[in-house]
């Protein structure tokens, strides 16, 4: 990772030619050409050339050409070695190095990189619409001297736009769980092929409520310009408790889409909450090596809520990666988005520094916003730390490096994200797989964990999202979305989601809103108890986005029973077990629906008269 800093006199940056806007994902072609300044290039330097687009290829992009005939050079991807050592770069961007082997670069040469040559060697623009700094990093005299990663950023880079495509379809968000006649929310928005919101769509939508064979007509509603593609439509209650879906249709655009499974009861039930709580902004590295211009905390925080339609949203920056002012900037973020009733969000960040990451990744979590923030130390010294703090904390694991269950500690851990863009930890079977793929100890997944005695609930979220939270479709080395975090709570606040995070009352998803339910004789997903009568009564209720494949009821970390689901949209089960396998058994449910999506419920423990649950008193 990597934090650079521009240079004076290093020279300029332009682009031919020069455009206003490109479609995402249509080939182009441009030349990006540097102006050596004041201070030249020498031989042995280095110039890095960052291009739109995001995965890395082995092969030259060439070809590269220059103003002056004594300069001969060698274009890579990959970066030089310095005294004979190789040298590490972010490794998801694509960069070329241009190093200098003969000749000098002197003020005012030029060195020419021509990006797409020809209709079959073009260049696809990038699926994500936003702008674009074309950026180039001089090494004057390859020493990698320089503050960051050795080289000095050429100030003022040019901008490519990259624009939404045409719309094609849409999604519309409803609240999970609602009370006969409450008047709600329902969030409609309409996207590209590439998940991109198309803002500047206007026109008219129809929406008619279902519930099981019953239509109720909701009325047209009209986009406007300044919806800007996400449009909010306060809609009265329903007169009938029961399970509504509401179709939304654009005539117009002969496309239609159907909100996530609304339950509706006769009185106030506990809420079910949609979040993501693990996502970076520019303040991390990584985030702005591929693109300075990714939103900051402030703004993750604005379009979670207000374009993505989550109820709760955590950014966590890296935390090496900041400094005093970047952690005050974190927590004023947070505080200032934390709206009781609407919106909730904690201060946090993410560890991933050494010696530490030895033993996996840590999200770390604060209730109050006045935390100190740790950047060094192993893993003991991060959680003595955080344990002596006076605020109540949390740590959530993370599954893109290996993690080390013998440093699991109860008193921070009480939750695991266990899906994310990287894939699915839970086992080495798990589909989609945790990638990049390269061979993992089987005690580094999160069923060893459960099996070696940690009550952990489960949590998913997308890990990046380049500041888009709730929506992460555009990352490189993963066909994976970023997952949701649902959490069941009596209050959409900061004390109601930490109460019910502290006690496991949460699941996690591939990013479909699943309305999942799972009890064990009557205690709710992420309980502890002891059965006296060995009687063991299993509920399962789910409401899908699309039809059913599966729902299997894992016991002690295998599949125990599973239901075929037929492609029904609504499931309601009953099983029973009255055989006991160990000292404390442990059950979770997992969906799998037609379309690939799934969920993963928390798991509920059930021990005998004399087993000793890992159970710790949550901070108040």
């Amino acid at each position: 990772m990597r934090k650079d800093r521009y240079g004076e006199n290093v020279g300029s940056v332009t682009v031919e030619p020069k455009r206003n806007s490109i479609e995402v994902g249509r080939r182009f072609c441009i030349e990006v050409t540097y102006t050596a300044g004041a201070v030249g290039v020498k031989t042995g330097g280095v110039l890095r050339f960052k291009l739109p687009g995001l995965v890395l290829k082995n092969d030259p992009l060439g070809p590269v050409s220059c103003s002056n005939p004594d300069v001969e050079w060698q274009s890579s991807n990959h970066l030089p070695m310095v005294n004979g050592k190789p040298c590490f770069e972010f490794s998801t961007i694509d960069y070329l190095f241009v190093s200098l082997h003969k000749g000098a670069l002197l003020a005012g040469d030029t060195l020419t990189v021509r990006y797409g040559t020809s209709a079959v060697s073009n260049i696809s623009a990038p699926t994500w619409a936003c702008e674009w700094p074309v950026e180039v990093a001089v090494d004057v005299d390859g020493s990698r001297s320089a503050p960051g990663s050795g080289f000095q950023l050429v100030p003022d880079p040019p901008l490519l736009t990259f624009t939404h495509g045409r719309p094609l379809r849409m999604e519309a968000f409803a609240p999970s769980y609602g009370s006969v006649g409450a008047p709600f929310r329902l969030v409609t928005r309409v996207m590209d092929r590439y998940g991109n919101i198309v803002e500047d769509f206007t026109g008219m939508v129809s929406l008619q409520a279902r519930r099981g064979g019953n239509l109720i007509d909701l009325g047209e509603h009209t986009f406007e310009p300044g919806h800007r593609g996400v449009m909010t439509v306060e809609l009265p209650g329903f007169d009938e408790p029961g399970i509504y879906r509401i179709a939304v249709r654009s005539e117009s655009l002969g496309i239609q889409a159907r909100s996530n499974p609304m339950k509706i009861s006769p009185s106030g039930e506990m809420g079910l909450y949609w979040g993501d709580m693990h996502c970076h902004s520019r303040m991390s590295a990584d985030s702005s090596a591929i693109n300075e211009r990714i939103r900051r905390p402030a703004e993750d925080y604005v379009y979670a809520r207000d374009r993505a339609a989550l109820d709760f949203c955590m950014v966590t920056d890296h935390v090496e990666d900041q400094c005093e002012a970047d952690w005050e900037e974190t927590r004023s973020a947070a505080r200032d988005a934390n709206e009781p009733g609407r919106f909730a969000a904690f201060s946090a960040f993410e560890a991933t520094f050494s010696p530490l990451r030895r033993d996996g990744d840590k999200n770390v979590y604060f209730r109050e916003d006045n935390e100190a923030f740790i950047q060094e130390g192993d893993t003991s010294e991060l959680y003595e730390n955080l344990k002596g703090r006076n605020s109540p904390v949390m740590v959530i694991p993370h599954l893109h490096n290996q993690t080390n269950w013998e440093r699991h500690d109860p008193a921070l851990e009480r939750v695991v994200e266990i899906y994310s863009h990287w894939g699915c930890g839970l086992s080495s079977e798990s589909e989609p797989p945790i990638i990049p793929g390269t061979p993992r100890a089987e005690e580094s997944y999160v069923n060893h964990a459960l099996d070696r005695g940690a009550r952990l609930g489960f949590i998913a979220s997308a890990d990046h999202s380049f500041g888009h939270p709730g929506d992460d479709f555009w990352w490189p080395l993963s066909n994976h979305n970023g997952g949701l975090a649902a959490v069941y709570a009596e209050q959409l606040s900061r004390c109601g989601l930490w109460k019910a995070l502290w006690a496991r009352r949460c699941y996690a998803t591939t990013r479909a809103r699943i309305l999942l339910a799972f009890f064990v004789s009557g205690h709710h997903m992420g309980a502890e108890f002891n059965d006296h009568d060995g009687s063991r009564d299993m509920t399962v209720n789910v409401y899908g986005t699309a039809g059913i494949e599966a729902v299997d009821v894992i016991k002690n970390g295998r599949i125990w029973k599973r239901f075929p689901g037929d492609g029904q949209l609504d499931l309601e089960l009953y099983c029973h077990d009255d055989l006991a396998e160990r000292g404390t058994d442990y059950y979770y449910v997992h969906i799998l629906q037609v379309d690939g999506e799934q969920a993963w419920s928390s798991p509920v423990w059930v021990g005998c008269e004399d087993d000793h649950a890992e159970s710790v008193v949550s901070p108040q």
